[in-house]
């Protein structure tokens, strides 16, 4: 190959890179000016989180990818840029992903779901945003028929994080309490929510008494599992009707009044916003309703605009992100899409470049590409 092909080569090379990379058209919310790049992931429908997995002060992102088995991780500069890290094989399909210390060493773990299987996966966290499988993974589970979703919160309140994950032929969930050096005591215990909890449940103090409660999406109803306090982690259950069956849910303090309210989405195109009391209860009377995109997915919560109340983003599968915002009085939203996010699917909220304003990343269920949304004043 002579100079001049040579030259050729990488100038097309270079051509081509660009356009795998190419910015789409800025985004503003709330007069926060977003910019965006691609990143690669794995194959398979993504799951995304956000930790500062490297103890460097910087949130980081996690992303399990369902066909290739494994999980992807890219560590933030806190300057803006999320830079590809490791590779780690996470078992058979992984689905969900949930992120905390677990045995007590100051690095941060990950627990993961496997799809079509029986079984959890654990890698312990070794540093600089390393992990390893332990002797003690994977651990049979027996959810049927599969696991979802997986949540790590400390319900008997002895400051070490349980194991919940869906366990839809039981109608509820399986809490499994965490033991020592990172374990979780098998064969775990049925909590009752009153269906079908498919696609995942959140997870809160609801009611102010210093214990985690649940919420689960059933297949008509919310349920509401509040808890006891007792340390056996047992919950009082009761139904939440909804018109519509509900997909995704989760819990935040969307109106700033120090209690957690309740979005839910549905697969079509309502998104609901229930207050909550700070007692257990939500309010019907006090919600809001929202028209978003068809094939709703995933619901990511945080503080978008830096006004300490908590904001939405919510995926659909054909194709729009909606974003809402929290305020004291009216809810605002915005809408839009990315033109290489086809079938946005899993979401993270974060801060990447430290401005005190939230950025994002959204994971396309359809391809090996996410979007990672940076605030920027400079536009």
């Amino acid at each position: 190959m002579n100079k001049v092909s040579v030259a050729i080569y990488f100038l097309s090379m270079s051509i081509s890179l660009l356009c795998a990379y190419a910015l789409a058209d800025p985004i503003k919310i709330d007069d926060i000016n977003y910019t965006s790049t691609i990143v690669e992931v794995g194959a398979g429908q993504p799951t995304i989180v956000a930790s500062d997995i490297n103890a460097d002060g910087n949130q980081d992102v996690v992303i399990a990818n369902a066909s290739d088995n494994n999980i992807i991780t890219y560590l933030s500069d806190g300057k803006g840029t999320l830079n590809r890290g490791g590779i780690f094989a996470a078992g058979d399909s992984p689905s969900g992903l949930a992120l905390s210390d677990i045995n007590a060493d100051g690095h941060v773990d990950v627990v993961v779901a496997n799809h079509e299987t029986s079984y959890i996966t654990v890698l312990f966290g070794k540093g600089g945003g390393t992990f390893v499988e332990p002797p003690h993974s994977p651990l049979n589970i027996n959810v049927k028929p599969h696991p979802h979703v997986v949540k790590l919160s400390d319900l008997d309140g002895d400051e070490t994080p349980d194991l919940i994950v869906d366990n839809r032929s039981h109608n509820g969930l399986l809490v499994l309490k965490g033991l020592s050096a990172g374990r979780f005591k098998t064969p775990g215990k049925v909590i009752n929510a009153g269906g079908d909890p498919y696609r995942g449940f959140a997870v809160r103090d609801i009611n102010n008494d210093g214990f985690e409660d649940i919420v689960t999406p059933n297949q008509r109803d919310i349920g509401v599992l509040l808890n006891t306090g007792d340390k056996q982690m047992r919950f009082s259950l009761s139904m939440l009707a909804q018109p519509e069956s509900p997909f995704a849910i989760e819990l935040a303090d969307m109106n700033g009044d120090g209690n957690h309210d309740v979005i839910v989405a549905t697969n079509g195109s309502v998104i609901t916003i229930m207050l909550g009391d700070g007692r257990g209860n939500f309010l019907k009377v006090a919600k809001s309703e929202f028209n978003a995109s068809a094939g709703a997915k995933q619901i990511a919560t945080g503080d978008i605009n830096d006004d300490g109340i908590d904001d939405v983003l919510i995926s659909s599968w054909s194709g729009e992100v909606l974003a809402i915002l929290g305020t004291k009085s009216s809810f605002k939203s915005i809408s839009f899409k990315h033109p290489q996010i086809s079938n946005p699917w899993s979401l993270a909220i974060l801060d990447i470049n430290q401005d005190g304003k939230s950025d994002f990343v959204i994971g396309d269920g359809d391809s090996k590409r996410a979007a990672v949304y940076v605030s920027s004043n400079d536009l």
